[in-house]
């Protein structure tokens, strides 16, 4: 009597089970347009139990429903809209000025002078001369006058005067020479400036996706865990199942809940994490265009390195350093050079504008320091230390950038290999799940199997979405670390 009511009992769950589970697969065939949450009401514990109400709370923004937007068009916005690379394009911008400022010393200098005097007249001054002279031996006196005329007034001026330095010592053309070579630095800063924009938009971007499918890992587990409720439910009202596996149910349904919950939240960070990157308002949400995917690896790692010693904006900075410091050792000795000018040009002088004689005027000054108390070899010995740390810098930064690109390669095959382990995972823990409901729906399994591979097809889940993220960021880090070629978009 006891078996045949067993197999009695096995039957009535296994169609209880069925029953409710065609309306649901049509409802996932034909999903309901989504509503916006509402808040959620308060949690009222069971009197006795001794714990405070939840206060109500405002649900999570909704993710994913956002304006589309590509990887391609998110590094674009960054480019243009970020603090960062505005400042880096500023410092270029002053750069190039005083590149101009320095070139303007090679040309001659013209200037035009004009002046205008006027004062009080004075009157002519008459002065008495009264002398003795000899005349044979005999002495004469004599008296006279010298007349002092007045200077006319007002005076008027000008002149045109062209001042060129034939030789300065080689000055102005170290001048010059640092002054390129900064630009060629700063600019190769901007390039890095904006190689890092773009690394970390990719990543925000990708950080964005990754939290948004581990929502959906985590959904996915919700749902499991409600099934797996509603089944133990079932089997618990036929009397097939104790109460207590309801209990380990239930206790793995709130456990998913609260996963969920963290998701979401993750995923609402990450949205205002790229919104921030981006400049624009934080409250933007955006729905990612392009698929995380997994693109094809890079060539060969010493393909990578050779590409990254050649490339790298930050070893095109160190060279126009060492470039700079260079001309600026040849500038520093340039104070014991002569240095040699020219100068001439037209001038006027009268007080009579009716009448101006033109005069012309020429100079050429030669000037030598002879002693300077050792100012210019200290200012030589300054600038060869300057040119050591450049070149030590160059040598230190062509190592980072060798180690960047043998820990960005490391991290991209140790992410391929984390890949394919967890896709690996994900199919077995799909299968174990499947056997644990059937052992369990057949009264052979336990509830808390059927507990621990719903934990384990999560895990393994969210083991998949990992890896995916870091295979991408992997791939990003490589690009940045070889110095991949950025276009920045002109400013509108």
């Amino acid at each position: 009597m006891s078996v045949r009511f067993h197999r009695y009992a096995v039957v009535l769950t296994c169609v209880v089970l069925a029953l409710p589970a065609v309306p649901a697969v049509a409802q996932q065939q034909q999903p309901a347009p989504q509503q916006p949450p509402g808040p959620a009401a308060p949690y009222t514990p069971p009197s006795g139990s001794g714990l405070p109400t939840v206060p109500r709370m405002p649900a999570i923004p909704t993710i994913g429903q956002g304006q589309p937007l590509s990887l391609t068009d998110a590094v674009a916005i960054a480019l243009q809209r970020n603090y960062a690379i505005q400042q880096a394009a500023l410092v270029v911008a002053l750069d190039r000025a005083s590149l101009a400022e320095a070139e303007a010393g090679l040309w001659p200098t013209v200037q035009f002078k004009a002046t205008y005097t006027d004062q009080t007249v004075t009157p002519a001054t008459v002065l008495p001369v009264q002398g003795v002279f000899s005349v044979g031996g005999t002495p004469v006196p004599f008296a006279s006058t010298v007349v002092i005329p007045a200077t006319p007034y007002p005076q008027y001026g000008s002149n045109l005067t062209l001042i060129y330095p034939l030789y300065t010592g080689n000055a102005l053309q170290d001048q010059v020479t640092i002054a390129e070579q900064k630009v060629l630095a700063d600019q190769g800063a901007f390039a890095a400036e904006a190689a890092t924009i773009v690394q970390q938009t990719r990543q925000a971007y990708y950080n964005v996706e990754a939290a948004e499918a581990q929502v959906g890992a985590a959904q996915r587990a919700v749902d499991a865990s409600q099934e797996n409720v509603r089944v133990t439910q079932a089997q618990v009202n036929v009397g097939t199942q104790p109460q207590f596996s309801l209990l380990q149910a239930e206790t793995q349904l709130a456990s998913a809940q609260q996963t969920l919950s963290q998701q979401k939240a993750n995923a609402v960070q990450a949205q205002y994490n790229l919104a921030i990157l981006l400049n624009l308002p934080q409250s933007t949400i955006v729905t990612p265009a392009t698929p995380l995917g997994l693109p094809a690896p890079p060539p060969d790692l010493n393909v990578l390195i050779q590409m990254g010693l050649r490339q790298r904006p930050e070893l095109v900075q160190a060279r126009a350093n060492i470039a700079g410091a260079q001309a600026a050792i040849d500038l520093a000795k340039s104070g014991l050079r002569p240095n040699i000018s020219v100068s001439g040009g037209p001038f006027i002088q009268t007080s009579n504008l009716s009448n101006t004689p033109v005069d012309w005027t020429g100079t050429i000054a030669l000037t030598l320091t002879i002693f300077d108390g050792g100012l210019t070899k200290a200012k030589v010995q300054a600038a060869q230390v300057q040119l050591q740390q450049a070149q030590t810098s160059e040598a230190q930064t062509e190592q980072s950038v060798e180690s960047q690109v043998r820990t960005a390669y490391l991290n991209l095959q140790q992410a391929a290999e984390q890949l394919a382990s967890a896709e690996a995972g994900l199919v077995s823990s799909r299968e174990q799940l499947r056997i644990a409901n059937v052992r369990f729906q057949a009264g052979v399994g336990t509830q808390l199997d059927v507990v621990n591979a719903i934990q384990a097809l999560a895990s393994a889940d969210s083991s998949v979405i990992t890896a995916e993220y870091n295979y991408n960021l992997a791939l990003a880090q490589i690009d940045q670390a070889i110095g991949a070629q950025v276009q920045v978009p002109r400013q509108p």
